[in-house]
């Protein structure tokens, strides 16, 4: 009986950890993109999109990690297909800013635009909510403060979207050069999806706020 506590508990941990992991590397990976847009030094695209790609094959390994424990342990500390949905949430996240770094660097941006750096900001605001909100799951109170810090992700999703909005209807408005209003606003969609992309890992977490 002693054995069966000790391994639920790790089992436990582990699930948490790995969960913390991923949303560590979220908010890693929103500050590297937003650093080098703030700074606006196109020259730094190039490594700052290498370590964001490492990045995304680490949260790729912790979501694989996640997957085998589903497979592996009987007792879980939330619902199997909770967690199956949250680590596919989060992946998401890490793969919509792994787009939106690629895109800045294969489409050899030389000038951030205002708007970008607006929703660089926010995706990491957003991420970092993520992060402390993953970190409450462990926790007995989680049903009092995590509700509240998905409602700042949900705010931020919508800052998001009026920026990007306004954004393209300025593009199409005023940038005379097509090439560069098609780069500009896929690196705009990719940011606003990769902060709609916080908002469904908001989603996931409230629902295992209600059903736990």
């Amino acid at each position: 009986m002693r054995t069966f506590f000790r391994n639920f508990f790790t089992n436990r941990a582990l699930f948490f950890d790995n969960f913390d992991l991923a949303a560590k590397n979220l908010v890693d990976m929103a500050s590297m993109l937003q650093t080098v847009v703030t700074t606006g030094d196109p020259h730094e695209l190039e490594s700052t999109y290498k370590q964001i790609d490492k990045k995304e094959n680490f949260g790729d390994d912790i979501t694989h990690k996640i997957n085998l424990c589903l497979n592996k342990i009987f007792f879980t500390p939330l619902n199997r297909p909770d967690i199956h949905a949250l680590a596919g949430a989060i992946d998401d996240v890490a793969d919509a800013i792994h787009e939106a770094s690629g895109r800045m660097y294969l489409y050899d941006i030389n000038e951030f635009s205002p708007a970008i750096k607006q929703i660089t900001i926010i995706l990491l605001k957003a991420s970092i909510e993520i992060e402390r909100a993953i970190a409450l799951l462990r926790k007995p109170n989680k049903t009092l403060e995590l509700p509240l810090l998905c409602l700042h992700v949900k705010n931020y999703e919508h800052q998001a979207d009026q920026v990007y909005y306004h954004a393209v209807a300025d593009l199409f408005s005023d940038e005379k050069n097509a090439i560069k209003l098609l780069k500009y606003r896929e690196i705009l969609y990719s940011l606003e999806t990769s902060v709609n992309k916080c908002k469904s890992v908001t989603d996931v977490l409230n629902k295992i706020v209600i059903g736990g």
